[in-house]
């Protein structure tokens, strides 16, 4: 079972970092535990990197971003990650939204929780193993923070291949299908980072409701 942070839940659902009163906190904890028949899935692939003075290429992709530049400074290689919990939170959801749309809410606020500590749990894994190779981790980034294009995420799906190795596909808008599944990039580098700055600090978006 993914250890989902309570405190994470309320700030998804908009009471920042204060606690809510007990009837939310005991429907909170109600769909969590309906949240353990989830089946998180992930894929991760290491490639080579190059960083040019205004783009970045590994595999066939070629990315313009200077957001991503930033992030990936110095880094040799770079980690293609994706996780899913599988289509259960989406008919939970689909379900509350007919039946109750206050649990709704909730049930997002869960899977966001939830989907983002599920993709700490294997990024933790991806800073071990390349750690006994001599590399440390950058913060990862995922397609949609600062500049760094949504479109991207059609170069994920075709590289991890996402609809064979985890059953996620790709909506017209570049959105995921399950919706809680996450993308992103993890540069590795041979020197450390002076400053390890979160995914939400590095971002250039600064109006974002749920930025920590």
């Amino acid at each position: 079972m993914i250890d989902v942070s309570r405190k994470e839940v309320y700030r998804y659902l908009g009471y920042g970092y204060q606690i809510p009163d007990a009837v939310i906190q005991k429907r909170v904890e109600e769909a969590i535990c309906q949240f353990e028949s989830c089946q998180p899935r992930h894929v991760v692939r290491e490639f080579d990197l190059k960083i040019h003075e205004n783009r970045i290429e590994f595999e066939s992709l070629c990315i313009q971003s200077r957001d991503l530049l930033k992030n990936l400074k110095g880094c040799t290689k770079v980690v293609c990650m994706a996780t899913t919990l599988g289509r259960f939170p989406d008919h939970l959801i689909q379900r509350a939204n007919i039946v109750n749309k206050a649990d709704a809410v909730i049930f997002q606020a869960v899977g966001a929780a939830m989907i983002e500590a599920y993709t700490d749990h294997i990024n933790a894994q991806i800073k071990e193993e390349a750690l006994k190779r001599g590399y440390y981790c950058h913060p990862r980034y995922s397609c949609g923070y600062g500049d760094f294009d949504l479109g991207y995420q059609k170069d994920f799906i075709r590289i991890l291949d996402m609809p064979k190795t985890i059953g996620v596909t790709l909506t017209e808008g570049n959105l995921m299908v399950p919706y809680k599944s996450i993308t992103a990039l993890i540069g590795l580098s041979k020197e450390t980072m002076e400053k390890s700055e979160n995914s939400c600090a590095a971002c250039s978006q600064k109006d974002c409701i749920y930025k920590k």
